[in-house]
């Protein structure tokens, strides 16, 4: 399963974690990217700008205690459907009401710095340049890059910055933020 996995911090700013309540009926997965949409969590699409990382899921401070769901006892109702297990794995289905009643939180992480591993939708090096430090790419979807459209110029294929390689994985990419929500740009 395609997901990004964090693999270090270029300036040493990061890790920088914020909760931001999920959005009604979203699916929400650890590993995946994610913007904000009036106030609330979305997984991120192809084109769209990008806020950050979810790193967990987790009941909010005033329904939940902010407890991790996989911790929450029979006695605390989340409605949604929860999937537990380890980044990449995790997800959570929010309930249709989910920002008004239940307000199930994702935890992100934000640092400008991040750069994180992930294997491309296709074999990585397909197409020329979408393996090297300084192209850019968009992503396929909230978990995965769009190895196809990487390009050198900086146009309208730019949410992710490509870093090169993954050198535990050659398969895999090191990525990080270009269009960054909270940057404007």
């Amino acid at each position: 399963m395609a997901y990004f996995n964090p693999k270090y911090y270029r300036y040493g700013i990061g890790p920088k974690f914020e909760s931001r309540i999920i959005a009604n009926s979203q699916v929400i997965t650890t590993g995946g990217l994610v913007n904000l949409v009036s106030g609330f969590i979305d997984g991120a699409d192809a084109g769209e700008r990008i806020f950050g990382l979810v790193m967990g899921i987790h009941g909010s401070l005033t329904t939940a205690d902010g407890v991790p769901l996989d911790l929450l006892s029979s006695a605390n109702d989340y409605d949604g459907t929860y999937v537990p297990g380890v980044i990449g794995t995790q997800k959570y289905t929010a309930s249709a009401d989910n920002q008004t009643d239940k307000k199930i939180e994702a935890q992100i992480d934000i640092a400008p710095d991040l750069v994180m591993s992930n294997e491309p939708d296709a074999a990585i090096g397909t197409t020329a340049g979408s393996e090297l430090a300084g192209n850019f790419t968009d992503i396929v979807s909230d978990v995965q890059v769009d190895e196809n459209n990487a390009a050198a110029a900086f146009t309208t294929i730019a949410q992710m910055i490509i870093f090169g390689l993954d050198p535990d994985n050659s398969a895999f990419g090191l990525y990080g933020f270009m269009e960054k929500q909270d940057w404007g740009g």
